[in-house]
């Protein structure tokens, strides 16, 4: 087994398990029952992290979640479709309704 990523929280933990897991990749959430001990425990010891089984996987699942985390929910991004600039955190145009998958792959 090898640590792939650190989340942010378990949400974001169990998004990403997800869809290692929908792509056929072999993955786990350590930590997740710790989250129980934030303000107890050392905070950096208690975030959800991924951790890929196989390692055979390993750059199956690299590449599979870099696209996620590269975005930055805090920059705005602007449509190659039409043009509008949308905030950070929006995953489709606030105009035209296209997706920012659709503005990664270009």
């Amino acid at each position: 087994m090898k640590k792939l990523y650190i989340a942010n929280d378990l949400i974001e933990a169990r998004l990403l398990d997800s869809i290692l897991k929908s792509h056929g990749l072999s993955s786990v959430v350590r930590n997740e029952s710790l989250q129980g001990g934030i303000g107890e425990l050392p905070y950096v010891e208690i975030w959800p992290e991924i951790w890929i089984k196989n390692l055979n996987d390993w750059d199956a699942a690299k590449e599979l979640l870099g696209g996620f985390t590269k975005i930055n929910p805090e920059e705005d991004w602007k449509c190659s479709n039409c043009q509008e600039t949308n905030p950070g955190s929006f995953q489709t145009c606030w105009s035209c309704s296209a997706s920012i998958d659709f503005q990664l792959s270009d």
